[in-house]
């Protein structure tokens, strides 16, 4: 970008109300955007997944687990708030202050979370016996096989606790964190692992929330140090890699789906396709943002 173009943009301290004006007509478009992807994640799920899987009787009283659409209907009242009802509200008034002690605290749990969904999900197969070419999913009461269900059902949880995140960046009036990528990681995964969890609650696809809570770890690790302050801030040169693990994760991902097509595995063929393609679509934006972050700020 050259000098002219830069000074061409508007900026808060040049013209802040045509600013503020573009920031929520660009949080707009995200939100209309992340909704049709709601949208088509729910259609891909009840024509290909619902209506030829057969659902896990071990969760028929669980909470959320009766129907997907508790968890659809969060997914869009997360978009209108973070995307339109709080960037809105806000845009007439001052960020809100003192939110740093709930910030560390929220990020201080996080990270105890997902350290603790990625440790069980490892104990109940991964660190174990799962096989990394097919693993077929066990139905059964065995111990090993209910620990997974748990652990997938509090790592479909999780993902309801992570909008949290975006309504800190809305009170903080921080619009530009909203991204395309933030909205749409944070408001399609529960809906992709309600299905995912609600019929296909262990095996082959559990890999993905195994690495997911892992990165989370490390990812709120760093939003908590972050949130200390200053005196941290010099130490924590390392954040663009958390983009790379990002990235790394999703390869990872699908690399071990893609096996489970190469060898007779029972695995759902819906289930790979969706992982795949969700996988595929995170890392397209992870690396785009990567890209436009590091690589051509470091040129300019």
């Amino acid at each position: 970008m050259t000098t002219s173009q830069e000074a061409a943009l508007p900026t808060p301290r040049s013209c802040p109300q045509q600013y503020e004006k573009d920031s929520l007509q660009e949080l707009r478009t995200i939100g209309k955007q992340v909704a049709v992807l709601i949208v088509l994640s729910y259609t891909y799920g009840d024509v290909m997944v619902y209506r030829k899987l057969t659902p896990d009787p071990r969760q028929d009283t669980w909470y959320l687990m009766r129907s997907p659409l508790p968890t659809i209907i969060t997914c869009f009242l997360y978009v209108a708030a973070v995307t339109w009802c709080i960037p809105h509200y806000m845009s007439t008034r001052k960020p809100v202050s003192g939110l740093r002690t709930s910030m560390m605290a929220y990020n201080a749990f996080q990270v105890v979370f997902s350290a603790w969904i990625f440790w069980e999900s490892g104990v109940a197969g991964w660190f174990g016996d799962y096989s990394l070419v097919c693993q077929r999913c066990d139905f059964s009461d065995n111990t090993e096989a209910v620990r997974m269900v748990h652990a997938g059902y509090w790592y479909l949880f999780s993902k309801f606790v992570d909008f949290i995140d975006t309504v800190f960046f809305a009170l903080h009036k921080k619009n530009e964190h909203i991204s395309l990528l933030h909205v749409c990681h944070h408001a399609i995964m529960p809906v992709c692992m309600w299905y995912g969890i609600r019929y296909y609650s262990g095996g082959h696809t559990t890999l993905a929330f195994l690495l997911n809570s892992f990165v989370h770890t490390v990812m709120y690790l760093y939003y908590l140090l972050a949130a200390m302050g200053p005196r941290v801030r010099p130490f924590l040169w390392w954040k663009k890699y958390l983009t790379t693990l990002q990235m790394v994760q999703f390869t990872a991902i699908l690399i071990h789906n893609f096996l489970a097509l190469f060898v007779e595995c029972p695995v759902p063929s819906s289930l790979i396709a969706w992982v795949s393609g969700v996988s595929l679509l995170f890392f397209v934006l992870f690396a785009d943002f990567y890209i436009k972050t590091y690589r051509k700020r470091g040129k300019h």
